[in-house]
């Protein structure tokens, strides 16, 4: 691959361009059955879409010059178990070699139960905020019931057929709701025999449920940790945490990852954030997130999107933070660079300086 200079004030770097990606996010669709009250797509005027099968092969064939590249996952904003040609996508990605894993609401995986286990598919992250049915019912507006049997059924299936794979681990979102109820989603999880849970932090997009959030400083969130960790042993399952403090470091999982997320009609994103138009409140202050891609994959190649110099040079400020921290400037209630993600006062588009996720208070699997 070619090289080029960025140069600054008083020195220039030489970058190099690699075909280092490593995981590949697919939003095969943007369509979703649920309504939950914690997501954004209550708030977008985006449209609505999915790949077509002979997209879906257009990419994988491009995803195959990376030779690093190991892991596909189903996701972005949609349930991916909707689209009608989910199956062969699967049979695609793992006859091509490549892990495969997908988020999902949970809803419909008891249909596809056998064909997971038989195409192999390497992960399946499930989304539950509560283990009560109706705390669980008043956030996702569905049966908590009918998606443990889902897993469950998933869980049989695997024992009956002497696979280990997909392994099932819970996303869980910790809002003020349900700060008393995480003990018994470990419960839960045990239940289900699922050994793993990711806890994220809200990301609000209103200004009520900017109320929600737990980073605020009113949760005392090292006994939280401390006690849920307590019971790691007793129900077998790994914990990981966000963060609850603004702290210094930034750290972009995508770009340490080498992750970049294809939206259902082909635009390449740098991550989940840039995926979609909306609004986030950032501490209870509202910003309009600009969706934003550095190519499409249908109009030219991705090895060439990923190498181009603006992708390049973004993977460069952003892994090492030349970007300004906006969500504790002096200025963020009066600058007018923080009311959306076009651009930064030291002139960077996009614009990363809110960002929640480098700052670790926001987690995506």
């Amino acid at each position: 691959m070619s090289e080029f200079l960025l140069e600054f004030n008083d020195y220039s770097l030489l970058i190099k361009r690699k075909l280092d990606l490593k995981r590949v996010y697919l939003e095969i669709t943007n369509q979703c059955n649920l309504n939950c009250k914690m997501c954004f797509r209550k708030f977008w005027k985006d449209s609505i879409g999915k790949m077509s099968l002979a997209q879906f092969q257009e990419i994988l064939s491009q995803i195959k010059e990376f030779p690093s590249i190991d892991t596909i996952y189903f996701g972005g904003i949609g349930e991916p178990t909707l689209h009608p040609e989910f199956l062969n996508f699967v049979k695609l990605v793992k006859e091509s070699g490549y892990r495969l894993e997908f988020g999902t609401n949970g809803t419909r995986l008891s249909q596809y139960s056998d064909d997971l286990i038989k195409y192999g598919v390497d992960r399946i992250t499930v989304s539950i905020d509560a283990p009560e049915p109706d705390i669980f019912h008043s956030l996702r507006g569905t049966s908590l019931s009918s998606i443990e049997d889902n897993i469950l059924r998933i869980q049989a299936r695997k024992k009956e057929l002497k696979s280990y794979i997909p392994e099932l681990s819970l996303e869980v979102v910790i809002i003020k709701d349900n700060i008393d109820l995480l003990l018994n989603i470990m419960r839960l999880a045990h239940k289900l025999d699922i050994t793993h849970i990711l806890f994220s932090n809200l990301m609000p997009f209103s200004s009520l449920m900017a109320k929600e959030i737990a980073y605020d400083g009113s949760l005392d969130y090292k006994k939280l940790i401390n006690d849920l960790n307590r019971h790691i042993g007793k129900y077998n399952v790994k914990l990981e945490f966000p963060k609850f403090d603004l702290q210094t470091e930034r750290i972009c999982q995508f770009i340490e990852n080498k992750s970049t997320v294809i939206r259902w009609d082909g635009e390449v994103c740098p991550c989940y954030r840039f995926l979609h138009n909306y609004a986030e409140y950032i501490f209870g202050r509202k910003k309009s997130v600009i969706a934003y891609s550095f190519g499409n994959i249908f109009k030219e190649k991705l090895s060439d999107i990923w190498t181009s110099r603006p992708y390049e040079v973004f993977k460069y400020i952003v892994k090492n933070a030349l970007y300004p921290s906006c969500t504790d400037c002096l200025l963020r209630e009066v600058c007018h660079f923080v009311e959306d993600t076009e651009f930064d006062c030291w002139g960077d588009n996009p614009s990363c300086g809110d960002c929640l996720w480098a700052r670790g208070l926001i987690r995506c699997p």
